[in-house]
This record gives C-alpha cells, sequence and structure tokens, in this order.
C-alpha cells in the first residue's frame, strides 16, 4: 500500500485521476458480483434447489406434500394421485387425523386406481375415531349396519351414531332417529333425533329426517298421535331439501286441501317439480292430474310427454336393479 501510495505522487494530476476512476469501477464491478452472488443464493433457497430438496418429515409435512401433490402447479403440469396416496398413506401411518379419515374415504368409495376395500376403509375410519374424529364414527356405524368390512352388528352402529349424534352431526342424528323411531320402544327417542337433525340447516340428512318425521306424524306410530297439520310442516320442510318423495305427498296434501287450504296450482307446481326429479309416482300423478282437469285438451301434449317419460323409467329400472 505505501509502494502505491508513493508511485501514486510521482503521477501527473491527469494520471492520478485516471487511477482513481478505475479503482472506483474496480471496486464497483467487486460490489456487483457480491450483490448478484447474493441475489443468485437467496433466490436457489427460496426455490428449493441448489440443495437437495427438504423431505418431509413430520406427519403433517406428509399430509401437506401429498395435498401438494394433487395440486397442479410450476413444477408440475398434472396432478400426482399415485405419488399423493403414498404421502397420505405414510401421515396416517404416523398418526395423523385428516390422513386417516381421507385415506379411509378413499378406500371405502375407490378409483383413480384404487380398488374399493371397504375392510381397509374401517380399519382406518377406527383408528381416525381413536383420535376423537366423530365423523368417523358415522362412517364406522354405516359399516357396522351394512356389514360392509366388518360383520353386520347393529347395536355397535347404535353406538356409534350415537357418539356422533351427541358431537351434533346431523348425519349421525338422522341415522340413529331413523333405526330407533322403527322400534316401538325407540320411537319417541328417535323422533326427538329425527327433529334435531331435521333443524339442522341443510343437506341430505336434514331432508330425510323431516321426511321421516312426516310419515311419522301422518297416521301416528307407536304412541306418537296422528298430526296431518305438522306432518305437512315436514314433508315441505323436506321438500324443500330436495326430497322428491316428500315433495310428491305434500302435492297431494295441497291438491285435496288435506290438512291445508286446498291449492290446485301450488300442488301442480310440486308435481311438475317431483316429476322432473324422476320419481315416478309424481309423473304418473301429474299424468292424471293433466288429463283430468278443466284443461285436459290444452295440456295433452305435456300430460304426452311426461307419459313418455314415464315409460322410459319403468324400461330402465330392472337393469338398474341387476347393477
Amino acid at each position: 500500500m505505501t509502494l502505491f501510495r508513493a508511485e501514486k505522487r510521482m503521477m501527473t494530476l491527469p494520471q492520478r485521476k485516471e487511477l482513481d476512476t478505475a479503482c472506483l469501477l474496480l471496486y464497483s464491478l467487486a460490489m456487483v458480483k457480491r450483490t448478484a452472488a447474493l441475489c443468485i443464493a437467496l433466490l436457489l433457497n427460496a426455490c428449493g434447489e441448489g440443495d437437495s430438496p427438504v423431505m418431509p418429515e413430520t406427519a403433517a409435512q406428509m399430509y401437506e406434500q401429498a395435498r401438494r401433490l394433487l395440486q397442479p402447479g410450476v413444477e408440475q403440469n398434472e396432478s400426482d394421485f399415485a405419488g399423493a396416496l403414498e404421502w397420505l398413506k405414510k401421515s396416517a401411518q404416523a398418526g395423523y387425523l385428516q390422513a386417516q379419515t381421507d385415506l379411509a374415504g378413499i378406500y371405502l368409495e375407490g378409483g383413480k386406481g384404487v380398488q374399493a376395500n371397504a375392510q381397509e376403509a374401517y380399519r382406518w375410519f377406527c383408528k381416525a375415531a381413536e383420535q376423537g374424529s366423530r365423523e368417523a364414527d358415522v362412517f364406522i356405524g354405516a359399516l357396522l349396519y351394512e356389514g360392509k368390512g366388518v360383520a353386520k352388528d347393529v347395536t355397535a352402529a347404535l353406538v356409534h351414531w350415537r357418539r356422533a349424534a351427541e358431537a351434533g352431526i346431523p348425519e349421525a342424528q338422522y341415522r340413529l332417529g331413523h333405526c330407533l323411531a322403527q322400534t316401538e320402544e325407540g320411537v319417541q327417542e328417535g323422533a326427538e333425533w329425527l327433529k334435531k337433525a331435521a333443524l339442522a340447516g341443510g343437506g341430505r340428512a336434514v331432508a330425510a329426517a323431516a321426511r321421516d318425521l312426516g310419515y311419522l306424524l301422518i297416521e301416528g306410530s307407536h304412541g306418537i298421535p296422528a298430526n296431518r297439520r305438522e306432518a305437512a310442516r315436514w314433508y315441505a320442510l323436506a321438500a324443500e331439501g330436495g326430497d322428491a318423495s316428500s315433495r310428491y305427498v305434500y302435492a297431494l296434501m295441497l291438491m285435496t286441501g288435506d290438512p291445508m287450504p286446498q291449492d290446485t296450482e301450488a300442488g301442480l307446481a310440486q308435481l311438475r317439480i317431483a316429476a322432473g326429479q324422476d320419481y315416478a309416482p309424481a309423473i304418473a300423478a301429474l299424468i292424471r292430474a293433466l288429463r283430468s282437469g278443466e284443461n285436459a285438451a290444452a295440456s295433452e301434449q305435456e300430460a304426452a310427454a311426461w307419459s313418455h317419460r314415464l315409460e322410459e323409467l319403468l324400461n330402465r329400472q330392472p337393469a338398474d336393479s341387476n347393477q
């Protein structure tokens, strides 16, 4: 450094300026290189490149890896179901609750190269239930009730459904109520569970529970007195939930004026909706109503169309029942 200063003092002023400029340029280039190197290092670290990919270690990380493989993104154009399934299995085996219920659902339904296996589904639902999943209890109850993947055991099924029903799950409340309501000793409790399910807010279980309540009340059953007006209220709720059979019964109530004031037009509207759901009794009732009304001639084209649809459904039923 001393020699460099001595040599600099021997230079002319223009030479000194040129040297200072050259030094500043070299310093600037060095800073640019350092900055560029730092940026590249940060970029590689952010992208997970440069070093070997970090493998999932915890059960939660394994589950997230499975989720990522199912979602196409920058690094993969298509989802990788086979890879996701392997990580899902590892996560489930490591005790991750959501992975266990997801894996059980995959085995229950099958598809995408996975053979349906009710026994494996039951096993994983049981592991999830042991960790406190009341949703798993709903499926365990269904498998026990139907004897799929496990020996049929209705009593055990009711135990699992009761556990889930007490946790506030409408599907379990409906299933428990539906079974209990078919017995003389359990009908009162069953009706209470059906009411809870029917008032839960929405979904298939709500409509089914409301339909069962309508059925119990329309004629009375096992100590529950008949109350056709109350039955009509539950059938209307079930119809709103999309249940075709309940809509059909409610339509007939409107058209006959029993138990509410007669409203033929409203009844026909309900019949048309139920017929549009391919509910055969509703189609047959609609055809009769169209051909027996005051405007039968004008309604014949519609009646003929519904008659053709009914014939298609009736011809298709034997094939469907063999599947």
